[in-house]
């Protein structure tokens, strides 16, 4: 039985042939086909199993028990007394047996081996004893359950299904007869595990009348079953096209398990309906397209009313099946049926001579309408409840009160339940179809991996690399081999082959150097020959390698002997199963007889040897122009040997020979001599046929030749021209003996290969043909007509390693030998089924959807230089069908190579509207390699591995610079968009599984009006948009948070509806989660190869802003639910909910502060981090979310972590994108983020969460709240923490740790570190911070600071700067003491420096402020007192009305009447400064200067009055490094105004200016001035520096800049057109005074002042010039200093010329 284990099964038995035969339609037909198979040889070829009588029983599984009594127990009633219709029994009306479907003889005995056959084929496929089982007595698909119909008394094809059902899970029942198959539809028309796809001619009057419709079922079987209803007059082409277009469209997405073929051959051109055109071709390709599919294949018969053509037809399916078609001869073989089968007695059935009333566009038409109808998107489980009642989905949506929350019957819950188990076992991913074997998919072709290389011949072939020895390969159908001159290698490709399937062969050659010809001899799938032949002529024969009773040892050889004289084997042809060919280098032929017990080989012979010297060998040689010795480098060499097409004769058949310049053509025959027909200089015929079209120089070279079926040859040349090389094909006319051969046609190949080494194959006569290259494959299709432009396909597949060796098989396909990586033997097959008209309608088409293309996408016609839109098209078609190619079929263990050539200059533009036509085609699920599957979720992953895979190819091959950066952030964007639709689809699996309610259907509701609201409608909108519409889940997302608001309002009218509402906030938080989730989690992981920078990202689809709002809204929504919840079902987690009291938070109002306002050591109440992070006990109790409010709480407390880091992340996105886009809107948003970040990470502390708080906050570096976090989580652990993330995050936490501490005025724990680098950030910080805000509080504590540091010259600064802003006087005194004190410490510890020098000026200078500031506090000390005292106030004083009154009253007693009145500003702003003063506030520099000069009425004590004036010039001295140089110069010109009109000097002029005034009058009465006094105080006493702190009279007037001054820096005035402020109108009132000082001033000058100020200025330096020694400061009082003057000044005189008459009075002056 082993030996029978691969072959195809072939049931009957003589009993079930005699017993179709009784058929009355089909009288005698079965025993006409079982006769034309036997004669056709092919009984050896296939295992017969005796059919079998069915019982009762088995019938009874589909028909009722009734009808089997009545069709199998019942006796045929062939009397004559029935003559009337009327009078048939009632009985057998109501069964069907009646008018064709009459009783008659041995009708049991039909009906139960017609299915008892079938089910012994079915039991065939389940016990795994073949993989093709053929039944022709059955197919009878019109029988219904309980009636016959259309001659079919059974039903077997679904006997047959519903027994293979015991093993497989899906089957695919095809229905080729002319007839609808209505009895298998209408039996299967509920299922989900049987899908009917038929073939048919179908309108009204036409039995059965159905089908019609193109696609068909009900309940969980809708949507599958399909119709292909076809036109009269249906060719091969159009059947075959529409056979293999759907059904590659229903294998794919149905994936079924096994197949049932239903072969009904009413369909040929000769059957007497004459409705369709088709031959026995169509029937053979359909066959060989469901043998493809590598599935358990059941083939049935059906109807044929032709009985001959019905034999020709199932003859030569079941050759097809045993892989035997090219076996099948020309002629009828003989049998007793032969008579039968004339006039022509051809094996063949001719089309007739009829229109086709099927276009390619009404086929085209129909097979997009299927595809469209296939409900893949349709929910499967609405298929398994049936139509979803109208209440149902209004309860989904919200909008029914609450009647609809009542429990759902249980029965019906039970109905869910159950059909959802069957969804999941029907949608299982052990079911899809496994598409591994695909390695490539084109168009038109179609690459398979057949089998891996075996270990042995592995091996055999590493060995011949190593020592360079050459290899031979090839391959059939069923096997293949590897040979070297020593051994041979032959395995079969089949799974269920026996032992290991790998045969080792010694060959005849030994261990010469070349490789031996090896050719495969028969080609049946059970047992393959091997004919060897050695470099030297011997022979080896193995006719048996599997079965072979000798195994490898048992062979027959022979030796070509002398005839080779020299010559060496190269090439072997198989003419006839029992007879091949062998030629020489010089083109020597030798014919081998296989067959009979010997192997015998001789030198071909030719009938007309007296003409031709006795021999053929003689004409040969003739012909190639040599002798015996001819051939060699120069000769005319062989370089191809090709059989041609069969000939009459029996045997007999062309054998095509091309040399480097001739073709020759001949005939071989085992039974009749060798016949020379043609030899045909080729090579001049074909370079003058290219000459006009390649220019004169042209040259050609002759490569390889085969023969078409239509009997013309196809030579594989090389052309030669002075620019390049080129391999093309010529087609050759089929020549005659006496004629030249004529050139129908030369079709240059686009594709670029290297000529030296092509071969050329055509199998099965064509029209695929394929050229071999040693790395690549050209895959092309003569055109239907010689004088078409072009072939009508051109393909190439490349290979990464070397192909060692090819074979045709019968049909059109090539078998293939690869090496290196992933070697094994391939197959690639070419649909053939196409036009001429087709092919330009699909590059028009082509054109058109490259002309779709997104305008962006398309360069602008400068980056293009030269380039057309037709070029770029091309261009753009190119590389997007290189890019598909390897995307989907590209990866690391496949032998094929997919790189993809760098663009030209000027082609990158077209590169990258490839990439994204691709991506774009798998996002919209429109790409034609997508397989669309049942399982959607399986389907959007395989759309997401390939929409990653896009990117992947692109940097794979070096291209992704050449794509821009938004075009690669558009590929990431789709494959993100695919990842966050499977992840949508896997939540709501998981949601159907878990509940019913609205929570359940908020997604798919959502779903639908979302693409209503966008004139869309589906039955499954969720299905539709994920899979056509996935661009479009932001909108949906938002969509969906839009929708659930109205939907919770709706519910929240009942306690069970307020709990379905919170469970419908959950969900469409975990909705949002779940999708973006993904989305960021893609784009994340593959960052690195999408290499997208930053500044050149477009805006993400994921921080939209929608998005964004979205996010932020689910995070508040979700917050919300915790806080609701927990208040009913939580009391821990709600009360750490309330003590929070995060900001923003309603309840959050000013009574009660939050633990994150609260000082440093903030936690709640004390606890542990541990105690923080724990659960509490409530949330632990339930697993169930949708059962449990507790488990619900849990889950949205375990969602808020998630949905912040999305909610984050889109943020930063968002502001990334809007400060490239729009920096005013990144200002705004940034802001916002800085809101919602802060509350939303605290907000995970009181809902125990912590942990997630803290990495958040890592990760998005938000320092300020990880500090909050620190302490509001665990104080007592504070330290530890800080110091992880000082050491973590650097200066930029310490920094925010120090504004934590400032913010809360923790100013002990911002001093109190011990870390060196910590001292040195809170430094920095503490400048910047004096520097933003110099009179703050950290003024105060950064010369803390750098006393701890010991930086005690910063610390003396500081204390100094401190002191100046103080208010208080005895405050600043306190400082200014401590900074002279810090000062003396820092001098102190620089003095054993050695550099000294700048330094040490440097410490002189600033010893010497300090030292004035000091004196200036002494000054505002003393006047304090003045004040006090001639107020009679005692000091300190108490409230601050006393302090204003004692102030007035010290006003009044210090001022005179005239100030009062006329100086009313003046006098109100001395008011204030004596109030100050009083009340201890330390007083500006410019505030002492006028409280020291503002004229008074205190006379008594002149002194007193010089002093304030001197020691205002002297403050005015020291302020240079204190106060600006025009308030300087400001304070100057008051001080010296007021000054200069303190003397009368309206009432001095006459006696200063009288006639004859002696010079000592004159200065005695200038001495008496005030002046006076106050210049020599000032230049004598003070030291104060000339001209630096002098003015004259005319340089003191007040300006219009003194009051400006006042207004900028009192801030008195204000701005725009509001009405003046009471300080503004106290502006305009000192200018008013400053006028009248100004006026005084001037009439002082008019009265002489410059004159007198200038001689006071004389005086004064020639008294100063007796030494200062005696002018001493310390202890000096003015008067004992103006009598000092006074004496020198006598002395000075007395000592000067007292006779000189030359001095000049004033008045001369």
């Amino acid at each position: 039985m082993s030996t029978h284990y691969s072959k195809p099964v072939l049931v009957r038995s003589v009993q079930s042939i005699q017993a179709a035969d009784l058929l009355p339609a089909n009288a005698g037909r079965a025993s006409r086909v079982h006769a034309l198979i036997d004669a056709l040889g092919l009984k050896d070829s296939v295992q017969i199993e005796a059919a079998r009588a069915a019982t009762d029983e088995e019938l009874c599984v589909f028909h009722s028990a009734e009808y089997v009594r009545a069709v199998c127990h019942g006796e045929a009633d062939n009397s004559d007394d029935v003559n009337d219709d009327d009078e048939v029994d009632s009985d057998e009306s109501d069964f069907g047996l009646v008018h064709g479907c009459s009783r008659f003889v041995s009708m049991a005995s039909h009906v139960r081996y017609a299915a008892g056959g079938t089910l012994v084929a079915a039991e065939a496929l389940i016990t795994g004893r073949t993989r093709t089982a053929l039944h022709w007595e059955g197919g009878r698909h019109h029988g219904r359950r309980a009636r016959a119909a259309g001659f079919c008394y059974i039903n077997d094809a679904v006997l047959g299904i519903l027994r293979l059902q015991q093993r497989f899970s899906r089957i695919l029942y095809i229905d080729l007869d002319l007839h609808h198959g209505d009895g298998v539809q209408l039996a299967f028309e509920h299922s989900a595990r049987v899908a009917t796809l038929s073939l048919h001619h179908a309108s009204r009057g036409f039995y059965p009348g159905t089908g019609l419709a193109c696609v068909e079922g009900r309940g969980r079987g809708q949507r599958r079953s399909i119709n292909v209803n076809l036109q009269p007059g249906a060719r091969d082409g159009t059947f075959t096209g529409a056979y293999s277009a759907v059904g590659k469209l229903v294998v794919g997405r149905f994936a079924p398990d096994a197949v049932v073929l239903q072969c009904g051959c009413d369909g040929l051109a000769g059957d007497p309906h004459k409705v369709f055109n088709l031959t026995t071709d169509a029937y053979a390709e359909c066959l060989r397209v469901a043998m493809a599919w590598a599935r358990p294949l059941l083939v049935l018969g059906g109807g044929g009313y032709s009985h001959s053509d019905c034999a020709r037809c199932w003859a030569r399916l079941t050759a097809v099946a045993c892989g035997r078609d090219s076996d099948v001869p020309v002629d009828v073989p003989e049998h007793e049926f032969l008579g039968e089968y004339g006039p022509g007695f051809e094996m063949a059935v001719d089309a007739m001579r009829v229109a086709d009333e099927n276009s390619a566009e009404s086929v085209r038409a129909i097979v997009d309408a299927i595809a469209r109808q296939l409900d893949v998107r349709a929910s499967r489980r609405r298929q398994a409840e049936g139509i979803v009642d109208d209440a149902r989905k209004k309860q989904a949506t919200g909008t029914q009160q609450p009647a609809w929350l009542a429990p759902l019957e249980q029965q019906q819950q039970q109905t869910r339940q159950h059909a959802a188990e069957h969804i999941d076992a029907d949608d299982s991913d052990d079911s899809e179809l496994t598409q591994s074997s695909v390695l490539l998919q084109g168009d038109r072709h179609t690459v398979y991996a057949s089998g891996a290389l075996p270990d042995e011949a592995a091996a055999l072939v590493a060995a011949a690399r190593a020592c360079g020895a050459v290899v031979a390969s090839g391959a059939s159908e069923h096997f293949a081999f590897v040979a070297t001159a020593a051994e041979c290698v032959v395995w079969s490709l089949a799974r269920s082959a026996l032992g290991s399937g790998v045969h080792r062969l010694e060959m005849p050659g030994g261990s010469s150097g070349e490789a031996p010809v090896v050719v495969l001899v028969g080609g049946g799938a059970g047992d393959v020959g091997v004919l060897a032949c050695s470099g030297g002529g011997r022979l080896r024969l193995w006719a048996r390698v599997v079965f072979g009773l000798g195994g490898a040892a048992r062979f027959r050889s022979a030796d070509l002997g002398d005839g080779l004289r020299g010559d060496v084997c190269e090439r072997a042809l198989l003419v006839h199963s029992d007879l091949a060919v062998v030629a020489t280098r010089r083109g020597r032929l030798f014919q081998v007889a296989l067959g009979g017990g010997e192997l015998h080989a001789r030198q071909l012979s030719h009938s007309r040897s007296a003409k031709t010297g006795g021999s053929l060998l003689g004409a040969v040689t003739a012909l190639l122009g040599g002798g015996g010795s001819g051939g060699g480098p120069g000769g005319d060499a062989l370089v191809g040997l090709a059989a041609g097409a069969r000939t009459e004769l029996r045997q007999s058949r062309e054998v095509l020979l091309l040399t480097r310049t001739r073709l020759i053509k001949w005939v071989v025959s085992r039974a009749h001599g060798d016949r020379l027909l043609f030899s045909a200089d080729v090579a001049r015929t074909l370079r003058q046929a290219a000459a006009p079209r390649f220019g004169a120089d042209a040259d050609v070279e002759l490569l390889d030749v085969a023969a078409t079926h239509a009997g013309d040859v196809c030579v594989l040349v090389a052309l030669h021209t002075a620019r390049r090389s080129m391999a093309a094909l010529a087609l050759l006319s089929a020549p005659h003996v006496s004629v030249e051969p004529a050139v129908a046609a030369l079709w240059p190949l686009a594709t670029e290969l290297d000529t030296s080494s092509l071969r050329l194959a055509l199998p099965a006569g064509g029209p695929a043909l394929f050229v071999v290259a040693p790395r690549a494959v050209v895959v092309g299709v003569l055109p239907p007509a010689a004088g078409a432009a072009r072939l009508a396909l051109e393909a190439a597949v490349s290979f990464r390693g070397g192909l060692l060796g090819f074979g045709a098989g019968a049909d059109a396909a090539l078998a293939l030998v690869c090496d290196g990586a992933g070697a094994g033997v391939l197959r690639v097959a070419v649909d053939v089924a196409f036009r001429q008209e087709d092919v330009d309608a699909a590059l028009a088409r082509q054109d058109a959807e490259a002309d779709e293309l997104p305008r962006e996408q398309w360069p602008q016609p400068a980056t293009c230089a030269g380039s057309s839109a037709d070029s770029l098209a091309a261009q753009t078609r190119a590389f997007t069908a290189q890019l598909e190619q390897a995307v989907f079929f590209g990866s690391d263990s496949s032998p094929l190579a997919f790189a993809i050539a760098s663009p030209a200059p000027g082609e990158d533009a077209a590169l990258q509207a490839a990439a994204l036509h691709v991506s774009q085609s798998v996002l919209d699920g429109s790409s034609r390699l997508v397989a669309d599957r049942l399982d959607l979720g399986a389907h959007l992953r395989e759309r997401l591995r390939r929409a990653h895979a896009v990117m992947r190819v692109l940097a794979a091959n070096g291209l992704a610079a050449k794509v821009s950066a938004a075009a690669r952030a558009q590929l990431c964007a789709a494959a993100e968009q695919l990842a966050a639709a499977s992840a949508l689809w896997a939540h709501q699996n998981t949601a159907w599984a878990h509940q019913s309610g609205a929570a359940a259907q908020l997604l798919p509701n959502a779903a639908a009006a979302f693409l209503e609201a966008r004139g869309l409608r589906a039955r499954d909108a969720l299905r539709e948009l994920l899979r056509h519409h996935a661009a479009a889940l932001g909108a949906l997302l938002a969509f969906v948070h839009g929708r659930e608001p109205a939907l919770r309002r709706a519910l929240e009218v009942s306690e069970r509806g307020a709990g379905e509402s919170r469970l419908v906030a959950y969900e469409a938080s975990r909705i949002v989660a779940a999708a973006l989730h993904a989305a960021l989690r893609y784009r994340f992981a593959h960052a690195e190869l999408y290499a997208v920078p930053a500044e050149l990202a477009p805006e993400h689809w994921t921080a939209a802003a929608p998005v964004v709002d979205l996010l932020e809204g689910r995070l508040e929504a979700t917050y919300a639910l915790c806080r609701d919840l927990s208040a009913r079902h939580c009391a821990a987690i709600h009360e750490r909910i309330e003590k929070a009291a995060l900001p923003g938070d309603n309840a959050a109002d000013g009574s009660r502060l939050s633990v994150f306002d609260d000082a440093v050591s903030a936690s709640f109440t004390g606890e542990t981090e541990s105690e923080a992070e724990a659960e509490p006990e409530d949330l632990t109790k339930d697993d169930d979310p949708y059962a449990s409010p507790a488990a619900l709480l849990r889950n949205c407390v375990n969602l808020m972590g998630p949905l912040a880091n999305l909610c984050f992340r889109a943020f930063l996105d968002r502001i990334a994108y809007l400060r490239r886009a729009q920096p005013p809107g990144a200002d705004a948003m940034g802001r916002r983020y800085d809101v919602v970040r802060p509350r939303f990470l605290l907000s995970l502390v009181p809902l125990a969460r912590a942990p997630v708080a803290f990495r958040l906050a890592e990760e998005y570096c938000d320092l300020a709240t990880l500090v909050a976090l620190v302490f509001a989580t665990d104080a007592a652990n504070a330290a530890e923490h800080l110091r992880n993330y000082v050491g973590q995050f650097g200066a930029a936490f310490g920094r925010t740790l120090l504004a934590y501490y400032e913010r809360r005025r923790a100013w002990a724990s911002l001093l109190y570190t011990q870390d060196s680098a910590f001292d040195a950030w809170l430094k920095e910080y503490i400048d910047e911070r004096e520097q933003e805000v110099p009179h703050g509080p950290m003024a105060q504590i950064g010369w803390i600071h750098d006393v701890k540091i010991g930086d005690f010259g910063a610390a003396a600064g500081k204390l100094a700067r401190a002191a100046l802003d103080s208010d208080e006087v005895s405050q600043t005194r306190t400082l200014l003491s401590l900074s002279k004190l810090a000062f003396v410490i820092a001098d102190a510890g620089s003095s054993d420096q050695s550099d000294a020098g700048t330094g040490d000026q440097l410490a002189s200078e600033a010893r010497t402020r300090l030292e004035d500031a000091l004196e200036l506090c002494e000054v505002q000390e003393s006047l304090q007192g003045f004040i006090a005292q001639v107020a009679a106030v005692a000091l300190p004083l108490g409230a601050e009305d006393v302090i204003e009154r004692s102030a007035l009253d010290a006003a009044m007693r210090t001022t005179t009447p005239e100030l009062r009145h006329e100086r009313p500003a003046l006098y109100t702003a001395y008011c204030n400064l004596l109030s100050h003063s009083l009340g201890g506030h330390t007083l500006d520099i410019e505030d002492i200067l006028d409280l020291l000069t503002f004229p008074d009425n205190i006379t008594v004590d002149s002194d007193l009055m010089r002093d304030r004036h001197c020691l205002a010039v002297d403050i005015l001295s020291r302020t240079n490094h204190t106060i600006s140089a025009s308030a300087q110069n400001t304070a100057l010109r008051t001080i010296w105004r007021r000054v200069f009109i303190s003397d009368n000097w309206a009432a001095l002029q006459p006696v200063l200016s009288a006639p004859n005034v002696p010079d000592k009058l004159l200065r005695s009465n200038l001495r008496a001035t005030e002046l006076y006094h106050i210049v020599r105080s000032c230049l004598a006493v003070r030291e104060l520096p000339y001209p630096d702190c002098f003015i004259s009279p005319t340089e003191a007037f007040a300006l219009d800049e003194d009051l400006e001054y006042f207004d900028d820096n009192k801030n008195t005035v204000t701005a725009g057109d509001e009405p003046p402020s009471p300080s503004a109108s106290r502006v305009l009132l000192l200018s008013s005074d400053y006028i009248v000082e100004n006026n005084r001033l001037q009439g002082a000058v008019e009265h002489g002042l410059s004159r007198y100020f200038e001689e006071i200025m004389r005086m004064v330096a020639d008294e100063s010039s007796t030494p200062k020694s005696r002018f001493s400061r310390t202890g000096s009082s003015s008067e004992s200093v103006d009598r000092s003057m006074d004496e020198a000044s006598e002395s000075a005189e007395a000592e000067g010329d007292e006779d000189d008459a030359q001095d000049v009075n004033m008045d001369s002056d």
